[in-house]
C-alpha cells in the first residue's frame, strides 16, 4: 500500500467515526427529561415551526396540572373525567378564568419529546397544542406507583392543560351577575 492510499484509509475512517459521533449525538440531544419546561419547550416547538404563537406558561394552569396528575396518580386513575372530577374544575380550583381551554395527559413515557410526539400523532391532542385560540400552558408532571391490572409500577403522569383567558370585560361582567345571583 502507498502511502497516500494509507492516509486516504485514514481519512474515510475518520469520517466514518465522526459521523457515528454526529448521529449518536444528535440522537441523544433530542431525548430530555420530562420536566414541565421541557413539555413546554417541545409544544413551543411545534407551535412555533407551524408558524403559531408560543404559548406562554402561567401559574394558575401550571398548578392545576400538577393537582391533576397528583390526583390521578393518588387514586390511580388515567382519565380526563373520574370521581366526578373534570379538567375544568382543576382549572377554576386556580382562579384561572377561561374562555376556552383543553387538556392532554401521558401516562408511562421516558422523555419530554416522547409525549409530545405521541400527541401529535394523535388527532385530538395535535388538535389542542396546534390550537392558535389558546395562549396560556400549564403542566404536570408527577413520578410515583400507578397500578394497571395486578402490575404496579413506577411511572410518570403528565398532564398538560391549555387555555385562553376571558377578556378582563367578561370577568367583570361574570363577577356583577354572581353577585346579583346571591342577593336575588
Amino acid at each position: 500500500m502507498t502511502r497516500t492510499t494509507t492516509n486516504k484509509i485514514k481519512i474515510v475512517e475518520s469520517l466514518v467515526v465522526f459521523g457515528f459521533i454526529i448521529i449518536l449525538s444528535s440522537t441523544f440531544a433530542f431525548a430530555s427529561e420530562i420536566t414541565p419546561e421541557n413539555i413546554v419547550n417541545a409544544v413551543n416547538k411545534e407551535r412555533e415551526t407551524r408558524f403559531l404563537s408560543p404559548l406562554k406558561i402561567n401559574s394558575s394552569l401550571h398548578n392545576a396540572a400538577k393537582n391533576k396528575s397528583i390526583d390521578m396518580i393518588t387514586r390511580n386513575y388515567f382519565e380526563h373525567y373520574a370521581y366526578g372530577q373534570t379538567p375544568w374544575l382543576f382549572i377554576q380550583a386556580e382562579g384561572y378564568d377561561y374562555l376556552v381551554a383543553g387538556e392532554n395527559l401521558a401516562l408511562g413515557f421516558n422523555t419530554a419529546e416522547g409525549i409530545v410526539n405521541a400527541w401529535m400523532n394523535s388527532p385530538t391532542h395535535r388538535a389542542n397544542i396546534l390550537n392558535p385560540e389558546y395562549e396560556d400552558i400549564g403542566v404536570g408532571v408527577v413520578r410515583g406507583a400507578f397500578t394497571e391490572g395486578n402490575r404496579t409500577t413506577d411511572t410518570t403522569i403528565t398532564t398538560e392543560i391549555v387555555a385562553k383567558p376571558k377578556p378582563k370585560i367578561n370577568q367583570i361582567f361574570d363577577k356583577i351577575v354572581g353577585a346579583f345571583s346571591r342577593i336575588f
